[in-house]
């Protein structure tokens, strides 16, 4: 071989002069689309979305705020025992899934992703879009704290019953009656 042939060599190979400039263009192709593409999906304006618009509003549309299983499984338990309450009362900070007034006793039922549950499995980060989603959720788990405290300072009882935890009838019936029946 000549020597005036080779200029380089590149993962074990040898590249002539003419390989070698079209390997740096496309190597400066990729490099610089790949960089655009991870600074698009940085800033948030690249739709990593596998749904449409419409798709996506639908799935959405779906999700509840009120009256979800969660919910409708700790209304029946304290209700079966005797308790009266009044739902999703707005006057009062967080709208409370269940207010027991005469008590002085209300009960959040949260779900489990939309409130950040400290160690469960079902907090999981989305994969996508995770500029939109990571403040959303930690705003959501924020503002639960200051109107957990503000109720508090207004001398409300609170309880937090988790999504999670209502798999489990056994625990969550004990979790209630201990929480209901101090000072009942």
């Amino acid at each position: 071989m000549k020597r005036s042939a080779l200029t380089s060599w590149t993962r074990g190979s040898i590249e002539t002069s003419s390989q070698n400039v079209v390997a740096n263009k496309n190597r400066k192709v990729l490099s610089s689309v790949r960089n655009c593409w991870f600074a698009e999906i940085r800033r948030g304006c690249m739709d990593m979305d596998t749904l449409t618009h419409a798709e996506r509003s639908k799935r959405m549309r779906l999700i509840r705020s009120a009256d979800t299983k969660p919910e409708l499984c700790v209304r029946s338990i304290v209700h079966r025992w005797g308790y009266r309450y009044r739902l999703h009362v707005s006057s009062l900070p967080g709208k409370p899934d269940l207010v027991l007034p005469k008590m002085r006793k209300v009960i959040f039922v949260h779900g489990c992703f939309w409130h950040r549950h400290p160690g469960c499995s079902l907090a999981r980060l989305p994969k996508s879009k995770l500029r939109f989603w990571v403040p959303k959720l930690t705003e959501n788990r924020q503002r639960d704290i200051r109107n957990i405290a503000s109720l508090r300072r207004a001398g409300w009882k609170v309880k937090v019953i988790w999504e999670c935890e209502t798999k489990n009838a056994d625990r969550i019936q004990k979790k209630l009656r201990t929480f209901l029946e101090k000072t009942r």
